[in-house]
């Protein structure tokens, strides 16, 4: 999986979410947002019917769909989750991980 920002994908597209500056901090947490979903589509465990809309209401760190596109939607700029066999990913830091864990209870809070 690779998470692109504002650069036309290459391989094919999971899905892709339009995002208010703010709520574009590093590609670091952005990646591990996207896994957080992911995840949960192969689980079939979204936090709503569409991955966009899960990965909005976990970067947004709010169980309310209204809430999650007030915070983060927006169209600064286009993120792009897209299929890729590149293993490599932007260095994450621990504080990446820790804004990935806030944005992890939100599922948490759901069931």
């Amino acid at each position: 999986m690779k998470v692109l920002i504002d650069k036309e994908p290459d391989g094919p597209v999971i899905f892709m979410v339009n995002l208010r500056d703010e709520c574009v901090k590093k590609p670091g947490v952005l990646y591990l947002v996207a896994l957080q979903t992911m995840f949960a589509m192969q689980k079939g465990e979204l936090l709503a019917k569409k991955p966009e809309i899960d990965f909005l209401m976990r970067l947004a760190k709010t169980d309310q769909i209204f809430l999650a596109k007030k915070i983060c939607s927006g169209t600064d700029h286009i993120v792009y989750i897209i299929e890729s066999d590149d293993k490599t990913v932007e260095k994450i830091s621990e504080e990446d991980i820790n804004e990935a864990e806030l944005s992890a209870l939100v599922s948490a809070k759901k069931s």
